[in-house]
């Protein structure tokens, strides 16, 4: 099947990336690098897993078969459709409300199940079998595997069902310390504290961890971890590395990640050589890692003790954590908004009060309670966070200024990579088509793009869409260069590097110095400068200031334990 590397369907901007092609070798480079890895399937983890779905066990958080959620209670005028009644109206709306919520439910449900179902039938086909992946970029160099069903890039279970065709010897640079610290992100009890603690943690377990892989449908406690199917994986590497006594000479095949701390923010403050938000996201070397969704936490909890409102305190009894707050800080970097902040709270209370089965505190308040917490979980992220609103208030109203003048936002990324970006954001218009089926009419609406650009949906993209192409350029060079040092076999997931534990060290290096090598070069300026060009001579008049920047030691991410673990 014959597809393009990058997957767009504008014809112009699919000839500028061909009359430019010459320009982007390093980009071709990384794609072929990351399709030359080879791949199997797990078979104990296939075969766990396919156990659990043919006994309908939801056990680590798998998808079941899903029985037919009953409708809520209409109330007696609504059964009735008794119109006349005062209360038929909102009754009726409130019931609707709540159907509707059911039906959703359904078919979430029943789509997580069929997908399931689908990753294991594709894991049958290829069991006995290695493989490859072909991978495609999007519009911003992202990279991801054609297949979008069982892939590195997936569900915590397709992940689980795969690993390298070949691996390396686990005496090679100190592995078994590399594989230990993955087996405690991995369950996630200590992923936040010092390296020594994590290592310690897992040598005090290693034979419960192996009893969950001998038996894992009998001692099933490995499902408590974070992403239980991936730990189960390593608790089977490690099973086998046991039986050959702990033999250096064992060859390990799983892929280890290595996770960057929000990425985006990350991003942000290495642009604005920003010091508080470089610590915060671990730019900066420390002996434990920073954990940013705590810090905003801790804030947000100090200005609730200062408020005398009941709802202050029930926000307190509830319990202000870093889990909470993850989602916006997480969101931030790609245009969170103070209505998706406050949905993104609403939606973890729900979630968190459903898997208990139990109802939360606020009642039919929790909008209202929502409402109140979101303005000073808003103003928390503004402290800790403050170089990145400066960088995204100037992204917007640069890129405002050229769609203004109807011209797509266009951009260059970072040298040696130099691939183009065009984001296109067109005004949409829609026709209705009527049409008759046997005895129905049925009615379309088809929506297609002007020829106009939309400046709200260009200002409202650029964010995301620039911070995207940015980590895009980071995992391009640094794949390149960890294979200049050696490193075979590559999973990658945008901002998290996976490699075999003896890879580590080499991947971790050649992330830091692809980090360090793409903002050695001034991006916010060299963007800006893009902009300015496309602009007519009254709107470049209009062009705002780029925001000053700090004085953070970039050479630092070098020697940052934390920066990506």
């Amino acid at each position: 099947m014959h597809y393009n590397l990058v997957k767009a369907s504008n014809r112009r901007y699919l000839e500028e990336l061909k009359n430019r092609g010459h320009e982007m070798k390093p980009v071709y480079d990384a794609v072929n690098i990351m399709q030359d890895t080879e791949w199997v399937i797990n078979k104990p983890i296939y075969e766990v897993i396919l156990s659990l779905i043919n006994t309908d066990s939801s056990l680590g958080n798998l998808p079941t078969n899903p029985q037919e959620i009953a409708l809520p209670v209409k109330p007696v005028d609504v059964e009735n459709n008794d119109k006349q009644s005062p209360t038929y109206k909102e009754n009726l709306v409130a019931w609707k409300r709540k159907a509707s919520l059911v039906y959703k439910d359904r078919a979430k449900s029943k789509s997580k199940y069929i997908q399931v179902r689908q990753i294991l039938e594709e894991a049958r086909l290829l069991l006995d079998r290695s493989f490859f992946y072909p991978y495609q970029l999007d519009f911003r160099g992202r990279i991801y595997p054609k297949p979008a069903m069982l892939s590195p890039q997936g569900a915590d279970y397709s992940r689980a069902l795969i690993k390298f065709k070949y691996g390396k010897q686990m005496k090679e640079n100190n592995s078994f310390d590399d594989f230990a610290i993955a087996g405690a992100g991995l369950y996630g009890e200590v992923d936040k504290e010092d390296i020594q603690t994590r290592l310690d943690w897992v040598k005090e377990r290693l034979d419960t961890f192996i009893s969950y892989a001998k038996e894992p449908l009998v001692n099933t406690d490995w499902a408590k971890a974070d992403k239980p199917f991936c730990f189960l994986a390593w608790c089977c590497e490690l099973k086998d590395f046991a039986e050959t006594d702990y033999d250096a000479s064992f060859i390990t095949t799983l892929p280890i990640q290595s996770d960057c701390s929000n990425s985006g923010l990350q991003h942000y403050s290495a642009m604005m050589k920003d010091p508080i938000g470089g610590k915060a996201t671990n730019l900066i070397p420390s002996n434990k890692p920073e954990d940013v969704y705590r810090i905003v936490a801790q804030k947000v909890i100090m200005k609730l003790r200062d408020k005398p409102e009941p709802m202050a305190k029930l926000w307190l009894d509830y319990g202000v954590d870093r889990k909470l707050c993850k989602k916006p800080v997480m969101c931030l970097p790609y245009s969170l908004t103070q209505y998706s902040c406050r949905q993104y709270l609403q939606d973890h209370v729900e979630k968190e009060y459903k898997e208990r089965g139990v109802q939360h505190k606020f009642g039919e308040d929790l909008f209202k309670a929502t409402n109140y917490l979101t303005p000073i979980v808003w103003s928390s992220i503004n402290d800790v966070i403050t170089g990145a609103k400066e960088i995204m208030k100037f992204l917007k109203d640069v890129s405002r200024l050229v769609a203004s003048e109807n011209l797509p936002v266009t951009w260059t990324t970072p040298k040696p990579l130099n691939f183009p970006v065009q984001m296109m954001c067109y005004k949409k218009e829609s026709k209705r088509v009527k049409t008759k089926m046997g005895d129905s009419i049925i009615k379309l609406s088809i929506q297609s793009d002007t020829e106009e650009i939309d400046k709200r949906k260009t200002a409202q993209s650029i964010c995301p869409n620039f911070i995207h192409s940015l980590d895009a350029s980071v995992l391009q060079l640094a794949v390149i260069k960890a294979k200049e040092k050696g490193v075979t076999n590559f999973s990658l997931i945008h901002d998290s590097f996976g490699c075999v534990a003896p890879d580590v060290h080499k991947l971790s290096e050649a992330i830091r110095e692809a980090f360090c090598e793409v903002y050695e070069q001034d991006v916010l300026t060299n963007w800006a400068m893009e902009m300015k060009q496309m602009l007519s001579e009254k709107n470049a008049k209009k062009f705002p200031h780029i925001p000053e920047r700090g004085n953070l030691d970039l050479s630092l991410v070098k020697q940052s334990t934390f920066f990506c673990v």
